[in-house]
């Protein structure tokens, strides 16, 4: 391959793109499938019943579990931030179309989950 083959094969980004880009570390790499993202989906997914269906209903039941909520949470909240910027990447990695309002969708969600983890470990610390 020439250089000006590989020049045109690389698309055209905005300023905005390059940036993000790099922000996601993932700069000028080939693009890839999306296919990979069901594995975050289903852990946020088990996370939400967890966090916020289970951990609730069963610790009035089980004593010990009141202890183990906020830890629990902690975990799970990390655990989702870290898999929700692993599946920003891979979005933006895919050049999907619709990546700007995913990257949108997921601030949000990182955002409310910071804040949730900032409760956990206020609430951890006493």
């Amino acid at each position: 391959m020439t250089t000006g083959s590989t020049a045109a094969q690389t698309p055209a980004r905005s300023t905005a793109d390059r940036i993000a880009r790099q922000l996601l570390l993932i700069e000028d790499a080939a693009p890839r499938s999306l296919v990979s993202l069901r594995g975050s989906l289903v852990l946020t997914a088990v996370r939400c019943v967890l966090t916020y269906a289970l951990i609730p209903v069963l610790a009035p039941l089980i004593g010990w579990m009141g202890a183990l909520a906020t830890p629990a949470s902690l975990v799970l909240s990390l655990a989702a931030i870290a898999l929700s910027i692993n599946s920003l990447r891979r979005v933006w990695m895919a050049d999907y179309a619709h990546r700007w309002p995913y990257t949108a969708f997921i601030a949000l969600v990182v955002s409310l989950l910071t804040v949730v983890v900032v409760n956990d470990v206020r609430t951890l610390l006493g």
